[in-house]
């Protein structure tokens, strides 16, 4: 049986969303299809929602808060980035969502070593 730590889905839910970006970039860049472009950006809207969720702001963490307004401006910019297929909104948004993975895999690393 396989099994995934949670730390370990929210990493490949970070990975996923950060190759959508990426395929939708890359048929941005080439003037690639459309319809790529746009199942790619909704499909990080998706993950985000996803990853959303996941928050406990009930617990009144500073850091839920704060990951919950910087997954908003990212889905945010994923639309503005669909609607006219705008390069730099959707860069804009990678490199939140690459520093956020970043920090989560430094963070889970700490903990799982601690």
């Amino acid at each position: 049986m396989l099994t995934a730590r949670p730390d370990q889905l929210v990493n490949m839910l970070y990975d996923r969303l950060i190759q959508a970006m990426e395929r939708a970039k890359s048929a941005l860049s080439t003037g690639g299809d459309v319809g790529v472009i746009h199942d790619e950006l909704i499909l990080g809207q998706r993950i985000l929602a996803e990853l959303n969720v996941t928050l406990d702001i009930d617990r009144g963490s500073e850091l839920a808060q704060i990951l919950a307004l910087l997954y908003e401006l990212c889905t945010n910019r994923l639309i503005a980035a669909n609607v006219p297929k705008s390069i730099t909104e959707l860069e804009a948004a990678e490199v939140v969502v690459k520093d956020i993975r970043d920090a989560w895999i430094a963070a889970a690393l700490e903990v799982t070593s601690a």
